[in-house]
């Protein structure tokens, strides 16, 4: 008799933190977002603030309209650091992923995770000089270090020409 088999694969997905934020240390808010669309960590969102809180204290997710920055460096462990330059209304969507399982170990990685549709998750309000690290899928185009980023589109930073 056969054993049968399990599929391990884990869809890889964009992960983020906020390296050095003002509102990482309580300078700054941290919004709580209801996402429209599955995202993951590391992508940029708005706050919808042109109605009413979609519940106490829970805004809805609206589209960055205004950001830029600079890409500095590569991270040691491959992610991109990020110099915000014009934060304009984007926020940093960053959720510390929690875990039941143990075993295997590519469940205990972060970027098996995402965020859900119609999840309320944590959300960095940026301010001009924070730093951020997002891994290379969190962008348009291909990060390197003193890349200049105009945008954002579909929740991804945007790499200028």
């Amino acid at each position: 008799m056969a054993y049968m088999s399990i599929n391990w694969a884990i869809s890889e997905h964009g992960t983020g933190f906020p390296s050095n934020t003002l509102a990482q240390e309580y300078g700054n808010h941290i919004l709580n977002v209801k996402l429209a669309s599955n995202t993951d960590n590391g992508m940029l969102v708005a706050a919808d603030v042109s109605k009413k809180w979609a519940d106490f204290d829970v805004f809805d997710e609206a589209a960055v309209t205004t950001f830029t920055g600079v890409i500095e460096q590569q991270m040691p462990n491959g992610n991109w650091l990020v110099l915000v330059t014009n934060p304009g209304d984007a926020l940093l969507v960053y959720q510390k992923p929690l875990t039941p399982y143990e075993s295997p170990r590519e469940l205990l990685q972060e970027k098996a995770f995402y965020n859900k549709a119609g999840d309320i998750v944590r959300c960095y309000v940026l301010s001009k000089f924070d730093r951020i690290e997002v891994s290379a899928s969190n962008f348009n185009g291909n990060p390197g270090a003193g890349k200049a980023i105009t945008g954002v589109s579909s929740k991804k930073m945007t790499i200028g020409s």
